[in-house]
């Protein structure tokens, strides 16, 4: 499978200057990227946004705008989050610019995936950062370290590009922490959005609390859970595993059944 740049979606967090949405548009449009989600933004198609996204007004018209960020990310395979600190439990998930776009790159061959900016004044929230399998940051320097948000796209823009040029071109492939993946010999290995993850553990919380795991029990299991397939990866069939011992456990102790939107997409 080929890398697809148009698999490729920057999502802004509660931008508050509309001139960067319109420069990040700009930025995207010299790149090759088509496609971008707002969430919460102040008057993003206003006049100043116009005026900075000069050549580019066909990325904002097409801009999707939603108003939390899981609906910004429900459909994508993978995201990875921009941030001006290190987190200190997810040292880990730290990868460079370039790594970054290697990584997104890689995995746009199989599907949708995301890179997020926070707001201008304070970046990403907490859980925001916990939505996101990497996490990035420019090395700038100590002494002025913050990046304008225009600036931060047009970086990650120009890496993302370079690493899909090579891709395409033959070149070496992405990080191993992005290719590592199970097989199987009889099912096919997909990675599960975001929604069919939350879907997922959703159905773990309700597993737990049929057992009497206590809400503070439940939520510290879960968030290591998350965070360790972030770190290892899980592919779809793995997931319908969780699944079935989680139906299995309510099935048991006489709770009702597990249901959600879109439950159809949960493998009975």
């Amino acid at each position: 499978m080929e890398p697809k740049l148009e698999n490729i979606h920057l999502i802004l967090s509660h931008t508050t200057e509309p001139m960067n949405i319109g420069a990040a548009c700009r930025a995207m449009k010299n790149m090759g990227l088509p496609n971008l989600t707002l969430i919460n933004p102040r008057q993003a198609h206003g006049e100043r946004a116009r005026v900075m996204a000069h050549g580019a007004e066909d990325v904002l018209n097409r801009a999707r705008i939603v108003t939390h960020h899981n609906d910004a990310t429900r459909n994508l395979i993978a995201v990875a989050g921009t941030t001006a600190r290190r987190r200190e439990l997810r040292k880990w998930a730290h990868v460079t610019p370039r790594e970054c776009a290697e990584i997104l790159v890689e995995h746009s061959a199989e599907g949708p995936v995301g890179l997020m900016f926070g707001t201008e004044r304070t970046g990403l929230t907490n859980d925001e950062i916990n939505t996101c399998r990497y996490l990035t940051m420019v090395d700038t320097d100590d002494a002025h370290s913050s990046l304008n948000l225009a600036q931060a796209v047009m970086v990650y823009g120009y890496e993302i590009r370079e690493a899909w040029r090579r891709t395409t071109a033959g070149g070496a492939s992405g990080p191993a922490m992005a290719t590592s993946r199970p097989t199987h010999p009889h099912r096919s290995t997909k990675t599960p959005t975001k929604f069919e993850l939350d879907t997922m553990y959703d159905h773990l919380a309700a597993a737990m609390d049929a057992i009497g795991y206590s809400a503070f029990e439940r939520d510290k299991f879960l968030t290591f859970m998350r965070q360790m397939h972030m770190r290892a990866g899980i592919v779809n069939w793995e997931m319908q595993i969780y699944h079935l011992f989680a139906r299995k456990v309510l099935f048991t102790v006489g709770a009702p059944r597990f249901t959600r939107d879109r439950d159809e997409e949960i493998e009975q």
